[in-house]
């Protein structure tokens, strides 16, 4: 089955008086451009626009009734083969979906032959097969040569890039964890890193909590210097019998500067008496 169109004769080219309408109504619309039209010549410009619109319906008209003269040869020939077409697209609809169910059977014995030959295969822990299949596998081009090909090179990947990660510092755990659920090198040393970060963060974050806590402590076991002043002593000797038979605890408060509280301590260490904050 072939398409064979008999030779046929173009239609000659249409003639008409083109350059003669052209010369004309450029000099007429240049005119037009620059005419100013009073109040009483408005029944002038209504007579020249009709004049104008009515030549360009006949323009009109005369260029749709050719294109269909000329388009209908064409429309003729343009229907009949879609109609072929048409017929056509009916087996072949039929047979791209047996080619289709056949594909997708091959794919599916492919597959099989796939998961088969990766259970053959010595792969580490934590290394599943959708970790490293690819849908173009299945394509016929892809022999299962190649398949084993690249799971060796990627369980190869695989046991070379634990090994970087196994021997970390720190946090060799959870970046091997990242790899086996990412297979990305990178992303694992940038967990782990990560990770170490914020340990010490929270190493110095918990050692400056530690500190402020002992100054605390040590503010909260210094002795206090009593506030006393120099009136109240003057009123406590003034109100303590002399010479004192016992000594007892007589209880006051003073307004004092540093230099009377600590004038106030050096008396009483002279006298050997003892004192507390009230």
């Amino acid at each position: 089955m072939e398409l064979k169109v008999n030779e046929y004769q173009l239609p000659e080219q249409i003639l008409f008086n083109y350059e003669e309408l052209k010369a004309e109504l450029t000099e007429k619309v240049q005119h037009y451009e620059t005419l100013v039209y009073t109040d009483d010549q408005i029944k002038e410009a209504k007579a020249d626009r009709a004049t104008l619109n009515k030549l360009k319906k006949a323009l009109s008209d005369e260029r749709i009734r050719r294109e269909r003269e000329y388009m209908q040869p064409f429309n003729e020939f343009k229907s009949r083969i879609n109609e072929i077409i048409s017929i056509i697209d009916k087996p072949v609809a039929v047979i791209d979906k047996q080619i289709k169910e056949y594909e997708d059977t091959k794919k599916q014995e492919k597959l099989e032959e796939i998961k088969k030959l990766w259970s053959e295969m010595e792969a580490p822990d934590g290394m599943t097969l959708d970790k490293v299949f690819n849908d173009r596998m299945l394509n016929s081009s892809f022999n299962m040569k190649h398949v084993k090909q690249c799971f060796i090179d990627a369980i190869d990947r695989f046991n070379r890039d634990m090994a970087v990660l196994v021997n970390l510092p720190e946090y060799s755990f959870e970046a091997q964890q990242e790899y086996i659920s990412s297979l990305d090198l990178s992303k694992a040393m940038n967990e782990a890193n990560r990770l170490s970060r914020l340990a010490k963060q929270k190493a110095e974050y918990e050692a400056e909590q530690e500190r402020l806590r002992a100054e605390e402590e040590k503010k909260a076991v210094q002795p206090v210097v009593p506030d006393v002043d120099a009136d109240s002593v003057s009123k406590v000797e003034k109100v303590t019998p002399d010479p004192i038979p016992t000594k007892q605890w007589v209880a006051f408060q003073a307004l004092l500067s540093t230099e009377d509280a600590l004038a106030l301590k050096e008396f009483f260490n002279s006298r050997n008496i003892e004192f507390k904050a009230v």
